[in-house]
């Protein structure tokens, strides 16, 4: 009967082990995929926002264009800069990018500023 009941206690703990490992494996995976889809979605998040300003540049580059055959001066939209800094997303773009962006975007607050003053 002690033999029996030796085999048991094997079993059960040797049972208990693999669940522990099973549920640990299982939060680990779970967390390893959060995490992933968080990277994936910073990553898509940071492609937007590179382009959005991208594109913003270009636009303001036309402006200036314009300004220049029309010798018409107005005033930049740094809507779209500020928007970015308002809910956060700076954060993900790499500090020299950020730093260079937002010197670009100061210059043309200091213009607006300057034109106002006019």
């Amino acid at each position: 009967m002690a033999k029996w009941t030796t085999i048991v206690w094997d079993q059960l703990i040797v049972e208990n082990i693999l669940l522990a490992g099973i549920i640990v494996g299982s939060i680990y995976l779970e967390q390893w995929g959060h995490r992933r889809s968080q990277i994936s979605e910073e990553k898509e998040s940071r492609r937007r926002i590179i382009m959005y300003l991208a594109d913003d540049l270009q636009k303001r580059l036309n402006f200036i264009d314009e300004t220049h055959q029309y010798s018409d001066y107005k005033p930049f939209f740094t809507d779209m800069w500020d928007a970015i800094i308002l809910t956060g997303k700076h954060v993900l773009l790499r500090f020299e990018l950020f730093q260079s962006l937002q010197r670009t975007y100061s210059w043309m607050k200091y213009y607006n500023s300057e034109l106002d003053g006019q």
